[in-house]
Formats: structure tokens, C-alpha cells, sequence
């Protein structure tokens, strides 16, 4: 049930996100402790792109703690912002991606102290190079929504 509540709150949080930053698609990659991986749980697409292919290799796509750049960020923790993302993400996902128009991308953890919940993936037309100031934002506010998770679980036991 927890799961459900989270993916259902992800499927609000996501465009907010996206129209916040200026992106087009965003995807949460929820971590599964069990396996160790990170599972593609949510999607969203504003309408003014064309993700067939992008999502189609990104749901059913399981991530280990090394991998793409939502592996590296749920290990190390620290988020990833690029303005390049032939250069920056993984083939197939980053021609997919380009094709579709979509040439930046950002990458937070929701994390709280003790537990790496998942990672926000957010692409766009466009992106500005950030500065740390704004780097650190991001990661603040997925250390905030982690938290929010976090007691959310809480109240569920």
C-alpha cells in the first residue's frame, strides 16, 4: 500500500517538478531493497514531446547502484544536472531522448538520512548550465521530499 501512495504521489509531484524546471518528461525511479535495483515506476510526458520510444526503454528497465545515471545518483547520493545528454546518459535512453527533442536532464535522490527512497529523472528541451547554489537546492528538495516519505511510511505501520 505504501508503494501505491508513493507512485501516486509521484504522479502529482513529477509535473510540477517538470514545469518548474522548464522539462518536458520525467520518470521516478523507485529503489527496491530487495533486489537492489531501481525500477521505472512513473512517467510523465507534457504534450508537446513525443516519448513513445523513450519510455518504451525506460518502463520494465530494472538499474543497478552503478548504472545510468540514476544508478550513479542513488549511490553517491549527489545529484547529476547536464545540459548534454548524448554526451551524459546511456545509450539506447539518451538517442531516445534526443530524438524526441529532449537535450538536458536532472537527477536528484529522494533520500532521508537512512534511506535512498528513489530518484527523480527530469528532461528537457532545454537547460541552463546551474550554479552550485542551485545544484544544492535540488538536492535539498529531495531531501525534503524524502523525508516527506519517510514519515509517510512511518504512519503506515
Amino acid at each position: 500500500r505504501a508503494s501505491q501512495d508513493l507512485n501516486k504521489g509521484m504522479k502529482e509531484i513529477i509535473p510540477l517538478l517538470g514545469k518548474a524546471t522548464g522539462c518536458q518528461w520525467g520518470n521516478f525511479w523507485q529503489v527496491n531493497p530487495a533486489l537492489m535495483t531501481l525500477s521505472s515506476t512513473v512517467t510523465w510526458t507534457d504534450p508537446s514531446v513525443s516519448t513513445a520510444e523513450l519510455e518504451s526503454d525506460t518502463r520494465g528497465r530494472s538499474l543497478s547502484l552503478s548504472e545510468g545515471n540514476a544508478g550513479h545518483v542513488w549511490r553517491s547520493q549527489k545529484p547529476i544536472w547536464t545540459t548534454d545528454l548524448l554526451r551524459d546518459m546511456c545509450i539506447p535512453r539518451s538517442l531516445d531522448a534526443h530524438s524526441a527533442g529532449l537535450h538536458g536532464g536532472i537527477w536528484f535522490a529522494l533520500k532521508s538520512e537512512r534511506f535512498v527512497f528513489g530518484v527523480l529523472e527530469l528532461l528537457g528541451k532545454t537547460l541552463q548550465t546551474p550554479t552550485s547554489d542551485i545544484v544544492l537546492a535540488v538536492e535539498r528538495l529531495g531531501i525534503k521530499l524524502g523525508g516527506l516519505i519517510e514519515e509517510h511510511d512511518f504512519s503506515q505501520r
